[in-house]
């Protein structure tokens, strides 16, 4: 995860639609071979903002997100690889998914997602973004 002091400019590829991006990130978290756990923030509440105008849109999304970690995890299972998540409450009007480091603690996650998602500038609705981290892929959702 980055710390504070590496703020480098974090490239994301937009992947389309939640539906298009299961797969791609199914077998980007597969290719250790090894169980996955992912860390999922969830929204649960957000000021206004242009990806989230008030609590129908975090519903929405939120209903969104659990729908495509379940999609994720029935794909994960489905090809041999363990699979599990974590939610996490936020306050960000996105959601970050990504799979939890053996050797990073849930709150390094949590503070390192925080501070991923203050950074993103995402402006549209319903948008996946792919982040490629030092600890491996992670999905940014709008």
């Amino acid at each position: 995860m980055p710390s504070p002091s590496a703020k480098q400019e974090l490239q994301l590829n937009e992947l389309g639609s939640l539906t298009d991006a299961v797969e791609p990130f199914a077998r980007l978290l597969s290719q250790t071979g090894r169980s996955v756990r992912l860390h999922c923030s969830v929204p649960m509440w957000s000021s206004p903002s242009d990806t989230c105008l008030d609590l129908h849109d975090l519903h929405d999304l939120r209903s969104r997100i659990l729908l495509f970690v379940h999609d994720l995890l029935e794909l994960l299972r489905s090809a041999g690889i363990p699979a599990s998540y974590r939610l996490a409450p936020s306050n960000s009007s996105l959601c970050f998914i990504c799979a939890l480091p053996t050797e990073l603690s849930a709150p390094k996650v949590r503070s390192a997602a925080v501070e991923i998602l203050q950074n993103a500038n995402i402006h549209a609705r319903e948008k996946v973004l792919l982040a490629d981290l030092e600890c491996g892929p992670a999905l940014i959702i709008s």
